[in-house]
């Protein structure tokens, strides 16, 4: 399958999981069930060896982009989640929070649909919300949560790009004991997990950035994502 970053043709190979683009290659990082298994709502085992999703960390269609990024310490990363059905689950990432800055806030993320469709699950102890976005939505993972993302489809890819701090790294303890999020996606909706000892209604967020690519958009302006660090 092909998608386009900044006017250029990308292909996802299918059967080896790579991304290519003019002469280049790139290999994924592979989170498979073994990876997630303590993180679903069933106990009961699958193939634990069965890929879930494809991480590709640095990408850049050329060497200015590179430096660009370099420079300004951010990292263009591409996710693709395959369409998959886990017991009564679609298919979902491993999800993490941010760790806290020097100035006592959260780091920030700014994530992009690239094919197909995204719901952005974040939550904190106050509250719990969704995006429902499409190709070309873009949505800031806010300051203070956590945030996950779900392949709502059974049929269909997908692909997502993120820009991110490349300084840190990734907070992923704070929901293993509770087997996961505040809410689990199940393939008839949103469903409580209730090692929860909590009352937090699910809310949906509309809250998209309304820029043009934003691969495009950081190497016209890199100052604009300057909220990101």
């Amino acid at each position: 399958m092909k998608f386009y970053i900044w006017e250029k043709e990308i292909e996802f190979d299918e059967n080896t999981h790579q991304l290519k683009f003019d002469n280049k290659v790139i290999d994924p990082a592979i989170r498979t069930y073994w990876d997630m298994k303590e993180l679903y709502s069933t106990d009961e085992d699958i193939e634990e060896e069965k890929w879930l999703y494809f991480m590709f960390r640095w990408v850049y269609t050329s060497k200015y982009a590179e430096d660009k990024f370099k420079e300004n310490k951010l990292r263009y990363d591409i996710t693709v989640l395959i369409p998959e059905i886990i017991w009564d689950e679609l298919n979902k990432t491993y999800g993490h929070y941010h760790p806290v800055k020097s100035d006592w806030k959260r780091f920030e993320e700014i994530y992009e649909v690239l094919w197909w469709s995204a719901i952005y699950l974040q939550q904190n102890k106050d509250e719990v919300i969704f995006t429902d976005a499409f190709v070309w939505d873009k949505v800031v993972m806010k300051e203070w949560f956590g945030h996950i993302t779900i392949n709502p489809s059974d049929e269909d890819i997908l692909v997502m790009a993120n820009i991110v701090d490349d300084t840190f790294d990734s907070e992923y303890n704070e929901y293993k004991e509770l087997k996961w999020w505040n809410y689990y996606y199940k393939t008839s909706w949103f469903e409580k997990n209730t090692n929860y000892n909590n009352d937090l209604k699910i809310k949906e967020s509309e809250e998209f950035f309304e820029w043009w690519d934003m691969y495009d958009q950081f190497l016209d302006d890199p100052e604009k994502f300057n909220f990101l660090h």
